[in-house]
């Protein structure tokens, strides 16, 4: 008798699991897990030159089960960078942009998979920092999650093209003492006068010619 209890016990435990498994997808119940995950990336070709122009492209992409809610998408340029014009490629979405120092991007939904990438362009300033980071961010309207992505520059032009004290220009002290001083008739001047901040010295060597 315990044998056959124990064994309805256990099919019934079966159907239940049975159950639990099966019915979602029976009905078309959507999984637990399923979401919508934004990601988004920040990238661009080469240095910015002081005085000129740079370009990043931004993509923004749900890469999750589920479609997003409205989203924004924000970019402040940092010190040294204006933005001047956006366009938006790679479009599956419908897509808003405004500027007004800061960049705001606005979509409604964004299906699984969907996304949109916006080509920024950015003037730099002639005292530009030599090297600059580049941060845009995106959030779900709806849940609040968000990403964000980084684009550290490098800014060329000016001192930013310094070679750090290496370099050799003129002598501190330009003078010839040949002929001037009769026992002194071999000088040799050693240079190292350069950019601020470097390691700069100068230095006069004299040799004795005997009479």
């Amino acid at each position: 008798m315990a044998t056959h209890t124990f064994s309805r016990r256990m099919s019934a435990v079966g159907t239940v699991l049975g159950l639990g498994l099966g019915l979602p997808f029976a009905f078309g119940v959507t999984p637990a897990y399923a979401a919508a995950q934004l990601e988004i990336t920040k990238t661009h070709t080469g240095d910015f030159a002081r005085g000129g122009e740079g370009v990043y492209r931004i993509t923004v992409t749900n890469t999750g089960d589920e479609a997003s809610s409205s989203t924004e998408m924000s970019e402040t340029p940092p010190t040294g960078l204006q933005i001047t014009d956006s366009s938006v490629t790679d479009n599956s979405v419908g897509v808003s942009c405004s500027l007004d120092q800061t960049l705001t991007c606005s979509t409604d939904a964004i299906p699984a998979s969907g996304g949109y990438t916006v080509v920024v362009t950015v003037s730099v300033a002639a005292d530009a920092p030599c090297s600059v980071t580049n941060t845009a961010t995106v959030r779900d309207e709806t849940s609040g999650a968000s990403d964000s992505a980084s684009d550290p520059t490098t800014v060329t032009g000016g001192d930013c093209d310094d070679d750090g004290g290496n370099g050799s220009l003129l002598s501190i002290l330009p003078v010839n003492l040949n002929g001037v001083l009769p026992m002194f008739n071999n000088i040799s001047t050693n240079n190292n006068i350069n950019s601020p901040g470097a390691s700069n010295t100068t230095g006069q060597k004299f040799s004795l010619t005997a009479p």
